[in-house]
C-alpha cells in the first residue's frame, strides 16, 4: 500500500510539472504566482544573449586648438617686433642682427621675411596638425623676449645715439 501511495504522489508531481502552452505564456509575461522557482526557470529561457561590440579606433588624443587670445598675442608680438625694429633702426648706433635682412633693412624687408617664413609654416601646421595654446606659448615667449630686447635697444639708442632717419 505504501508503494502504491508513493507511485501516485510521484506521478502527480510529474504530471503537474508539465505545463500547457498557455501556462508557459503567462509565466513568460510575468504571472509566476503559485509556481516553484524551478518551473519558472525552466520556462523562462533567455531569448537572446547580447554581446557588446567594442571597437578600438586608436585615435590620437584630442588636441584643443589655440584660443583667439593666443593668436591675438602672437600677431600683436609680430607687429611690435616690426615696429620696434623700425624705430630702433632710425638711430645710427643700431644694426639689425638678423643675417638674412642685413644691417639696415627697411620695413618692407622685415614684413616680407616674416610673411615668407611664418605664412607657409602656419598654413601647413593648421592644415595638417592642430596648434594648441602650448604650441603658441613657446613662440609667444620667444617673440616677447625679442620685443623686450628691441624696446631695450630703442631706449638705449634714444639716450646715447643720434637719429639718422
Amino acid at each position: 500500500m505504501k508503494w502504491l501511495l508513493l507511485i501516485v504522489v510521484f506521478s502527480a508531481n510529474v504530471i503537474s510539472a508539465e505545463l500547457t502552452q498557455t501556462q508557459k505564456t503567462f509565466i513568460n509575461w510575468g504571472e509566476t504566482c503559485c509556481y516553484s522557482q524551478e518551473v519558472i526557470d525552466s520556462v523562462q529561457v533567455s531569448t537572446y544573449d547580447y554581446q557588446t561590440q567594442t571597437f578600438n579606433l586608436d585615435l590620437p588624443p584630442l588636441k584643443e586648438p589655440a584660443s583667439k587670445l593666443s593668436w591675438s598675442l602672437f600677431y600683436t608680438l609680430q607687429v611690435l617686433d616690426v615696429y620696434t625694429t623700425e624705430k630702433a633702426l632710425e638711430y645710427g648706433c643700431v644694426e639689425e642682427l638678423n643675417p638674412i635682412l642685413g644691417k639696415s633693412p627697411n620695413v618692407n624687408d622685415i614684413i616680407g621675411l616674416k610673411v615668407l617664413l611664418l605664412g607657409p609654416t602656419i598654413w601647413y601646421t593648421n592644415n595638417y596638425t592642430t596648434l594648441t595654446d602650448n604650441d603658441l606659448a613657446g613662440m609667444n615667449l620667444l617673440m616677447s623676449v625679442v620685443v623686450a630686447n628691441n624696446f631695450d635697444v630703442l631706449s638705449e639708442a634714444k639716450d646715447n645715439c643720434d637719429k639718422i632717419r
